[in-house]
């Protein structure tokens, strides 16, 4: 996992101080590269002890490893401390393009450094067990929720997704241990994703979680997390990099579900994509 994404996974846990060498730090990694830790103590107007103690907390163990592992991280991804990935009013639509491809090979990086796979690999193993997959999202989070729902009703499995956040929790009512939710949420905390959660706990249904590697309401309800990077502010001017990781999650769980049914899915999709090409006929 690169040095950056340790430090976002950790910043809300840092203290005042931590957090100020971070940010100084992120925002400019050459120059703190080329400074000991007496200059950098000086720079942030900190001490030295407090730089190391910022690299030990991060679990390195020293400044040096930390600075090598920095080092690493500008020669992967130099683009990413280069190129501002806020979009500004000079930019033309080739640096426009730029920048969203770095944001999405970043987001991508992350995202597979930060995944579980044990917990994937349970969560594939929970849904192909399910009676019924019930999969929540709102906002943003609707997108990745109703990827699913759709990819899940084509090989007719038994799906149930609301657009209507009430509706989804009356018919809530009917959830059994034998069923499973997948939570879409990003921040964790949307009150119309944290209620049927509950709900599906009193009645020993099983909840999957896909949401931000930070503690959260969602986290603590559900029996699964599959985390997505904490790179986003709750704040923002669009669910990009979230966006993206929470659909890679999609697929990853609809493939694994896939590559365990003998077949099946592969003729229910042909049976569905013939219904279909009659609407693209003259």
């Amino acid at each position: 996992m690169s040095v950056k994404t340790i430090i976002n996974e950790r910043y809300e846990e840092l203290s005042k101080t931590n957090k100020k060498i971070a940010d100084h730090i992120l925002a400019d990694v050459n120059h703190f590269l080329d400074m000991t830790a007496l200059e950098a103590g000086e720079c942030y107007q900190t001490s030295s002890a407090s730089i190391i103690r910022f690299a030990k907390s991060l679990g390195y163990k020293g400044l040096d490893e930390f600075k090598i592992g920095l080092a690493k991280d500008l020669s992967m991804y130099e683009k990413n401390y280069t190129m501002d990935t806020i979009i500004n009013r000079e930019d033309d639509v080739g640096m426009l393009c730029d920048k969203v491809e770095l944001l999405y090979d970043t987001a991508n990086h992350d995202l597979f450094a930060l995944l579980d796979k044990d917990s994937l690999s349970q969560a594939i193993d929970r849904l192909c067990e399910s009676e019924n997959i019930y999969l929540l999202g709102i906002g943003a989070s609707m997108l990745p929720a109703y990827d699913m729902y759709h990819k899940l009703k084509r090989v007719h499995i038994r799906a149930h997704y609301e657009f209507d956040s009430h509706m989804g929790v009356e018919f809530l009512h009917y959830i059994t241990e034998r069923d499973t939710v997948i939570a879409f949420s990003y921040s964790g905390l949307s009150k119309e994703i944290i209620y049927p959660c509950k709900i599906a706990k009193q009645r020993k249904a099983k909840v999957i979680a896909v949401t931000r590697n930070a503690p959260s309401k969602l986290s603590d309800l559900a029996d699964l997390k599959l985390v997505i990077p904490n790179s986003e502010q709750l704040t923002r001017i669009g669910a990009i990099s979230s966006r993206l990781s929470a659909l890679v999650i999609v697929d990853l769980l609809y493939l694994g579900m896939a590559q365990k049914d003998n077949g099946m899915f592969k003729d229910r999709l042909v049976n569905t994509s013939m219904l279909t090409g009659e609407l693209k006929k003259d």
